[in-house]
């Protein structure tokens, strides 16, 4: 990798609040440009929801993660990181549903065969009827029923859309923005559809990624080199460290508070860099207007607590990813590590990881590993995957507090309510998914961070960001799939 430039000992220093895709890659970057930079990790490994668990030779994500970018400077970046480390690999992803796998985005013409002729001619003509009158008076999209509805029809937004994003959520899919559909559903042609199922080819066509690169050790590895990356530019990762709050004066960022195994310290800064969740930075702050409370307090997120379990015995299945959508099974995805690297299990074992949506300090999130898994094992069973409970070396629970943005139908209002007071604070930016409440992908929140970093070392001063470069910052992403 390039080179830093000479760093002068009055270089400005930034602290960089969090360390996962977004903040170290911000910390990279800034230490690059000749400034100084501290990571501050509350956790005890980098990565945040891109880490990676390893126990007893058996590695675990804390999600369904890939590296797929259209990003130039991402690219090279990661490609600089792991040099050789980077697998290519292909996915394969279902939907089991009403004991069938459909496969996954769904194909029209799959759906109409797994569902047979009178449901699948229901759901075509749903669709159909759908999409025509859309181009001829197209309706309003204010939530997710919305959005899916219009596209897709009445007959597959009941099959899969809705229950999927009900549990996912543990909310009403008519009190989620249609944002989240948008930004997160493919929309595939009608035109394709019916020349798919008269088995018509359309070379060139894609609508897509099936092929992936992968780090070999998992995708935290990603960020475990980063942090060596940033101590070797004469920057540092302090993880185990939990931020407190910030201090400022005429209205400018002037140290953070921290506590961890040394206590509590005050590190002076002159700008920080924030990933953390949106909400907590806004408080530390100081005390927000009634107006910006009530906004920051709509901010949530969905929590997720993963099973992993570590297996004897060949894979379970040949999917990478296998979405459950009907509400009556407790998880919402399930994955399988080693067809996303073979040094994710020991020779001769392969593993699990169960996706559990819940809400933190839930029954879901405060029940014992033992009472989950034996919940899980039932579930599977029903499921049709058999014979687990003989082939389990062990098992854990892994669990994100912070997972998913929730996007409610007014969440644009109260997100800019809060980042917009979070901006007043000079030398302060808020992004990443937590920091910018915006789900977004991996090689997204790297670009953010680096965007961030070149922002603030192009200010030389450090002086606050322009409204519109803030705001850039996490609307101008380009989400890739």
């Amino acid at each position: 990798m390039t080179a830093p430039p000479a760093r002068p000992r009055n270089a400005p220093h930034v602290i960089v609040l969090g360390g996962g895709a977004c903040g170290m890659s911000a910390a990279m970057e800034l230490l690059r440009l000749g400034l100084r930079a501290t990571v501050i990790e509350r956790e005890p490994r980098v990565g945040g929801l891109c880490g990676t668990h390893e126990r007893d030779g058996w590695r675990f994500d804390l999600g369904g993660h890939r590296f797929i970018t259209q990003s130039r400077d991402i690219d090279a970046l990661v490609r600089g990181l792991l040099e050789g480390d980077l697998l290519e690999r292909r996915r394969s992803s279902v939907i089991l549903n009403g004991g069938r796998r459909f496969k996954y985005p769904l194909e029209l013409d799959d759906v109409v065969r797994n569902f047979g002729l009178v449901r699948g001619a229901r759901a075509l003509a749903s669709y159909g009827v759908e999409r025509l009158r859309s181009r001829l008076a197209p309706l309003r999209d204010r939530s997710f029923r919305d959005w899916v509805t219009h596209r897709f029809g009445g007959e597959l937004y009941g099959a899969f859309f809705g229950p999927y994003t009900g549990k996912l959520w543990g909310l009403a899919p008519e009190d989620i923005s249609a944002d989240w559909a948008a930004e997160r559903i493919s929309l595939p042609s009608l035109a394709d559809v019916a020349l798919r199922l008269l088995h018509v080819p359309r070379p060139g066509v894609r609508t897509y990624a099936r092929r992936y690169l992968y780090p070999r050790l998992g995708i935290g590895q990603i960020f475990e080199r980063s942090a060596q990356v940033i101590a070797a530019r004469g920057g540092s990762v302090r993880t185990g460290d939990e931020v407190i709050g910030l201090c400022a004066s005429a209205g400018q960022v002037r140290s953070v508070r921290v506590r961890g195994a040394r206590g509590e310290e005050e590190l002076a800064c002159d700008a920080v860099i924030s990933t953390i969740s949106l909400p907590v930075l806004a408080r530390m702050t100081g005390p927000l207007p009634a107006s910006v409370e009530r906004s920051a307090r709509r901010l949530r997120f969905r929590a997720i607590r993963l099973l992993n379990l570590q297996l004897d015995g060949p894979p379970v299945s040949p999917h990478t990813w296998m979405y459950v959508s009907e509400p009556g099974y407790v998880m919402s995805r399930i994955q399988e590590p080693l067809h996303r690297s073979p040094h994710m299990a020991p020779a001769g074992t392969t593993s699990l990881m169960l996706e559990i949506p819940c809400d933190a300090g839930d029954a879901l999130w405060s029940c014992s590993d033992g009472e989950l898994y034996e919940r899980c094992l039932r579930d599977l069973e029903r499921l049709g995957i058999h014979g687990l409970r003989t082939r389990t070396r062990g098992f854990f629970s892994t669990f994100v507090r912070e997972g998913y943005p929730i996007y409610h139908l007014d969440y644009v209002a109260d997100r800019d309510a809060v980042l917009a007071h979070v901006a007043r604070t000079q030398g302060l930016v808020s992004c990443g998914r937590q920091g910018a409440f915006r789900y977004m992908f991996m090689d997204s929140a790297m670009q953010m961070g680096l965007d961030a970093a070149r922002s603030l070392a192009a200010g030389r001063q450090l002086a606050p960001l322009p409204a519109h470069a803030t705001r850039a910052l996490y609307e101008g992403t380009v989400l890739t799939a």
